[in-house]
């Protein structure tokens, strides 16, 4: 199998896991009636499990100067998948998994074409071009139908 192939088919599956989690995660804050509890009782887990995966895995842990090298923004991502689950906890019962799916799709591109196009982060340059706008546009049309009808 080719390997690029593969790794489409990771990314998609990763992408597929976006709705599921988000409706098990609201269904989560409705148990718990809070999106705050449930958000961090999904990050507690998710910590139990990737321990357990290191554990499993034997994987070595960094030293702690790979840890004090790394940009200090760059721990940020955390409270950015925090603050994720908290606004799909909050945005999925009022809009639909389907439509809060699809405008998380439209963020993800419109911040992706941004970070791409002016090297945010570290991120090799893909300049915008009518194409990727293109794509953007198709994106809103998509959001816009699924939340017509």
């Amino acid at each position: 199998m080719n390997p690029q192939f593969l790794f489409i088919l990771l990314a998609v599956l990763a992408g597929a896991m976006i709705p599921f989690q988000s409706a098990m995660n609201t269904q989560l804050g409705k148990s718990l009636q809070s999106p705050y509890y449930s958000a961090l009782t999904v990050f507690v887990v998710a910590a139990v499990g990737l321990t357990l995966y290191n554990l499993v895995s034997q994987q070595t842990l960094p030293g702690s100067s790979q840890f004090t090298n790394a940009p200090w923004w760059s721990y940020l991502g955390g409270i950015l998948g925090g603050t994720y689950i908290l606004l799909i906890v909050i945005c999925a019962p009022r809009l639909g998994i389907g439509n809060v799916t699809l405008m998380v799709l439209l963020g993800q591109v419109i911040a992706a074409l941004l970070i791409d196009q002016f090297e945010l982060l570290n991120a090799p340059i893909h300049r915008i071009n009518w194409q990727r706008v293109a794509g953007v546009l198709l994106v809103i049309a998509g959001v816009y139908i699924v939340r017509k009808f």
